[in-house]
């Protein structure tokens, strides 16, 4: 026998109001006495013993048949229940079988059922059709389905070229490190495609069972942007070089450009270097004398007390003495062969044979490479990693090192973390006084009437606390997981470290108070440790 969920039918006789209950077949839904109470009410029978029809519906294995009520009512149609799908996009209907004497319901009165639900799109003809001859009940079936919404794609742009070139100085076979031979520019040649523009593709609207309108998400068009010495194709689809040059990709604006090169020091007979590309000195940059450049800046002398300001990246084949003024930023990397009384700022990496008394900061990474590299002094500030060969002396010279995350983040999280905790022993408390009141309804004890206020309140309590609870979950995972990334920064010491260093990671503190060679400083379970390396 098919699978059947279990029905009601009212029988209306002359001393009163019986209803027939019929159990469920092959693992169907059984009758609940929800779904009894709404039917009685819908048909305004109220005169009967909850508690007794309660107490027959639990457990039911055969046919019943039991009196409601000795008043007696008017024969009672087919019935129809019309629910909507939480997301509007499909409908189901379930029937209930008319009383004797009552009428079936025909094609016209579902449609309307439907109508009156407010189903405008997709009722399912063949569904309604088979629901009139062979009627269906006590039973949930989707009638009506929406055409669902077709998203589109974004715009998206493939470049041909290297968009994040990395200057790495050489590492020669003696440990010492080569700073000379330094390639930050990435060549291209006349005619040579930069750029595809792969296009957006709209969407197509859905519509729900409502007959409202649902849009697709906004799309993301792009466009080819570019500067000087470019083209694009008559379709503006492909970008090219009109010139040999170099090429860098700026945020989304691609740039070609020839380097401005100078040919000995920047000083008073050169004056400030302000350029839309990369500049390459051939000699020294003097003291009080700055280099903005729009592209990358390579100098393959010393730079003194002087400012070098790049959107790119700044290479230094020796270094920069910045006598306490000296300043290099940049939204790259920034590699040098030393840093001596300096103040160094670089989205990327820095890179230096040895750091003397100054003030570097790295969105990423700190390395100090070299056979007889070291670092003295000076504050150390880097996200995710510091690699030094030697850090501070035998003098005892302070020197700060700092890695990882606010303080600020670190107590939302617990504020988060403990309101999350009472949440969920709230939402305990409210699970067993609902519990509680279920199974006196299921052990057929009356529930007293001031008692429903409070399993009504209870029951929104948890629903409210639910939905509190799964935002926290988000939050508080989506923070862990920024946590985690900033805390993994590391201190790598590959020689000697000395008392006198000072290292913070997230929001704690190790002071070096003995020589340690080898080792390396991370965070692990709330502290600083540290393990050879």
């Amino acid at each position: 026998m098919a699978k059947r969920n279990g029905y009601f039918q009212l029988q209306i006789e002359e001393n009163g109001v019986y209803i027939q209950i019929f159990p469920p077949v092959e693992n169907g839904e059984a009758v609940t006495i929800s779904d009894v109470m709404d039917y009685l009410n819908s048909a305004k029978i109220s005169d009967y013993d909850l508690n007794s029809l309660n107490r027959v519906l639990i457990g039911l294995q055969e046919p019943i048949t039991m009196k409601l009520t000795q008043t007696v009512c008017d024969a009672v149609n087919e019935k129809a229940k019309v629910q909507v799908a939480a997301d509007r996009m499909s409908a189901t209907i379930r029937l209930y079988p008319p009383s004797n004497k009552g009428k079936l319901m025909s094609k016209k009165d579902i449609v309307d059922e439907l109508n009156f639900a407010g189903i405008k799109y997709g009722i399912i003809e063949r569904i309604v059709d088979v629901l009139v001859a062979t009627p269906i009940f006590c039973h949930d079936i989707v009638v009506a389905k929406g055409k669902p919404v077709v998203e589109g794609t974004d715009a998206r742009i493939e470049y041909h070229f290297d968009t994040k070139p990395l200057a790495k100085p050489k590492l020669n076979e003696d440990g010492t490190v080569d700073f000379h031979q330094l390639n930050i520019f990435t060549r291209v040649e006349k005619d040579q495609l930069l750029a595809t523009l792969i296009p957006e593709v709209a969407g197509e609207e859905g519509i729900d069972v409502l007959g409202n309108r649902i849009l697709p998400h906004k799309i993301r068009k792009a466009v080819l942007k570019c500067g000087r010495n470019i083209r694009l194709s008559d379709d503006r689809l492909q970008m090219f070089s009109d010139v040999n040059g170099d090429v860098k990709l700026e945020g989304d604006t691609v740039f070609v450009s020839d380097s401005f090169t100078v040919p000995a020091d920047v000083d008073a007979s050169t004056g400030d270097i302000i350029y839309e590309g990369n500049v390459i000195v051939n000699g020294n940059v003097r003291t009080g004398f700055t280099i903005r450049a729009r592209g990358d800046i390579q100098v393959k002398g010393v730079v003194e007390g002087a400012n070098l300001y790049s959107d790119g990246n700044i290479v230094l084949s020796r270094g920069i003495q910045g006598m306490n003024r000296g300043r290099l930023e940049a939204k790259g990397d920034i590699v040098t062969k030393f840093i001596e009384s300096a103040t160094v700022k670089a989205g990327g990496n820095v890179r230096s044979g040895s750091i003397l008394h100054s003030q570097i900061e790295a969105g990423d990474t700190i390395l100090c490479e070299g056979k007889k590299s070291f670092v003295i002094g000076g504050n150390l500030n880097a996200l995710n990693l510091i690699d030094i060969k030697t850090m501070g002396n035998q003098m005892g010279t302070i020197t700060n090192v700092k890695l990882g995350m606010d303080l600020a983040v670190l107590d939302h999280l617990k504020e988060m973390e403990q309101e999350f905790k009472t949440n969920a022993e709230t939402i305990e408390k409210c699970n067993q006084v609902l519990i509680l009141f279920k199974k006196r309804l299921e052990s057929g004890q009356k529930i007293p009437p001031d008692k429903v206020a409070l399993i009504q309140a209870t029951g929104k309590d948890k629903q409210r606390l639910t939905e509190r609870q799964e935002e926290l979950g988000e939050s508080i995972k989506s923070t862990k997981e920024m946590i985690d990334l900033n805390n993994k920064g590391r201190l790598r010491v590959s020689d000697m470290i000395y008392p006198g260093v000072r290292i913070l990671i997230g929001n704690c503190t190790y002071i070096v108070k003995e020589e340690l060679k080898y080792c390396q400083f991370f965070l692990k379970d709330g502290e600083i440790v540290v393990e050879s390396y």
